[in-house]
């Protein structure tokens, strides 16, 4: 990876210790529901903010192909990074893979307890729930991840129905 790749992940390494610091004073302070409520609300309401910049006009209107395929670019930093990929793709769901997770990887290096660990990613995923479902209309489901010890973190994305 280039030099601006490896700042861009360390940039990330330091948000995931960011995050892990942060969530245990505020578990410490307001209790553990409270802290995830918060540090997750603000969270997905930056995915909601970064996905009105960093996603065409077709993908917030509700192309889910389109969107599918901006989530899992080739963008070197990106695959350096995630290494998102599609795994099946129609017009009404799409299923995403990410093999890699620096924040995972960052928040076990700091020899953080499984548990704490798993709520860490359960958090941090508020992003891509803000991303599909607060600026974009789509509903998002994850499968597995990698906080939880699993290979890859899939997600299941789907149309929100209109009555929803």
């Amino acid at each position: 990876m280039s030099e601006a790749g490896e700042k861009v992940a360390q940039a990330t390494r330091q948000r995931a210790g960011v995050y892990a610091h942060l969530f245990l004073v505020l578990r410490r302070e307001l209790g553990e529901e409270r802290a995830v409520e918060w540090m997750s609300e603000a969270i997905r309401n930056y995915g909601a903010e970064k996905s009105k910049r960093n996603y065409t006009e077709e993908a917030r209107a509700g192309d889910l192909e389109r969107a599918a395929k901006e989530f899992a670019s080739p963008d070197p930093l990106k695959q350096h990074q995630f290494a998102p990929r599609i795994v099946s793709l129609s017009s009404g769901e799409a299923v995403l893979a990410m093999s890699r997770c620096p924040l995972v990887d960052e928040w076990r290096s700091m020899g953080l307890p499984d548990r704490d660990v798993e709520t860490l990613c359960r958090i941090a995923h508020a992003v891509d729930f803000g991303t599909w479902e607060g600026a974009m209309p789509f509903k998002l489901r994850f499968e597995s991840t990698r906080g939880e010890g699993r290979d890859e973190c899939v997600l299941r994305v789907t149309k929100a129905r209109a009555d929803e």
